[in-house]
């Protein structure tokens, strides 16, 4: 008992000594560290989306194997994780670090074969990882990942003179290298639910939608989701004024209708015995006419985290708060609004037509009802946000883009009485931002 009382003392007091330290500010050896572990975290990230979308076979890709099993997944992430940084990494003037990966093809192969025999498929008995060469021409797969070091998220995005990515461009001078990848990140997320509606919205028969296969359980929810997540860029970003970035995704119309048809195979089993989607032929999305090649752009802005601690978004160089930040914001702005509309399909409508018209009906609703809730919203005691838009004409084309961003939670849901109910959400932060902006617009 004494020994365990003296081991106790020793810790508390080894935990006392170190409680300063842990306070203190990290050094530039620190920095350099955690910045180089996120570089790889990045970095790995992206080969990761490289290496799902290989083919395993004619009706197999590397996602469909991976995303029905949480083991295999993992055994995927280590094997990715346990793979060295190809060359020193790089530490660029604006402070963040830069580091490649790589693995072969060869590489890929054994790993997924030694995973296979790990963890062993019922379903997959006679499956073959060497012919994947067949798939692809590339026989090396390179990423390169960017990490911020944590000094920097909320400091100075690089020295005077540095050349920067989107120094110039109005509305970035005072944004954190954090801050535009976040905005990169929230671009390409957009650009990727963009194209999954748009992919969704293609017709595969007269009556019938992907949109309809896509809800016809979790699995193929799940495995259509998994692929369009797995899409990358098609172009370089591009930073608008603002602090607004944007960017491209595409996918061609004849690796939709493969993963449509790789999808079916992998759950044919658990589909309803009446469903259409059973013998439906994929192919007829093409006698329908869609492009060649379908795209789709997303926008991302930097949050307010995202800018110098001293300056506002869009500022040129001010010492000021940012309008977005915590500090500044009240408490209305951290509140979220959602508002729901009713659609009713129209007189004479059947099948799946109707129900979409009945959707973007209820959609509307719901879309007009959330600008009523909105502009109910008192800014102060006095006024609320219908008073605000009329300040001029500048506050009202503002505030009329940020309504237009509401967005959908969840999926439609078909009432016993055969409505559509849609709701929708608009987060009031944004709001906060246009606010605080004119307030300081009007004081200087």
């Amino acid at each position: 008992m004494k020994t365990r009382g003296v081991a106790a003392v020793l810790c508390l007091a080894a935990a006392a000594a170190a409680a300063p330290a842990l306070s203190q500010p990290m050094t530039a050896g620190q920095d350099k560290l955690m910045s180089k572990r996120a570089a790889q975290v990045d970095a790995y990230r992206k080969l990761t989306e490289q290496i799902k979308g290989l083919r395993i076979d004619a009706n197999t890709y590397v996602r469909d194997y991976v995303a029905e099993s949480d083991q295999v997944q993992s055994a995927l992430d280590a094997f990715i994780k346990g793979l060295k940084i190809d060359g020193m990494p790089r530490y660029l003037p604006d402070g963040t670090c830069e580091v490649d990966v790589q693995v072969t093809l060869q590489q890929v192969m054994q790993g997924l074969k030694r995973i296979h025999l790990d963890y062993p498929d019922k379903k997959r008995t006679r499956m073959s990882f060497d012919q994947m060469g067949q798939y692809t021409k590339k026989t090396v797969f390179r990423a390169t990942g960017v990490g911020v070091p944590p000094s920097q998220k909320a400091e100075s995005p690089a020295p005077k003179g540095v050349s920067m990515k989107t120094q110039g461009i109005p509305g970035w001078e005072n944004v954190t290298t954090q801050g535009r990848l976040l905005a990169e990140r929230g671009a390409l997320t957009d650009a990727r639910r963009n194209l999954a509606e748009t992919v969704k919205g293609l017709r595969i028969s007269g009556n019938t939608y992907v949109k309809d296969f896509a809800v016809l359980n979790d699995q193929v929810q799940t495995s259509l989701n998994t692929f369009m997540a797995g899409i990358k860029e098609s172009g370089p970003y591009r930073y608008l004024p603002d602090g607004i970035c944007e960017v491209d995704v595409e996918v061609t119309i004849q690796d939709v209708v493969k993963q449509l048809n790789t999808i079916r195979t992998h759950y044919y089993a658990g589909f309803p015995p009446q469903s259409v989607f059973r013998d439906i032929q994929f192919e007829q999305i093409l006698s329908w006419g869609p492009p060649k090649v379908i795209r789709a752009t997303g926008n991302g802005a930097v949050p307010g985290k995202g800018y110098l601690k001293d300056a506002s978004p869009g500022a040129a160089g001010g010492a000021m708060r940012p309008a977005g930040s915590a500090a500044a914001m009240p408490p209305w702005a951290t509140q979220t609004v959602k508002a729901t509309g009713t659609g009713v399909p129209r007189e004479g409508a059947l099948g799946t037509a109707a129900r979409l018209e009945a959707e973007r009906a209820a959609e509307a609703v719901a879309r007009r009802n959330l600008v009523e809730k909105v502009h109910g919203v008192r800014i102060d005691a006095q006024t609320t946000v219908q008073d605000y838009v009329t300040v001029n004409d500048r506050v009202q084309a503002e505030v009329s883009r940020y309504l237009a961003g509401a967005r959908l939670v969840g999926e439609p849901v078909i009432m016993p009485d055969g409505t559509i109910e849609v709701t929708m959400e608009l987060p009031l932060d944004g709001l906060w931002q246009i606010v605080s902006g004119t307030q300081v617009a009007q004081a200087e």
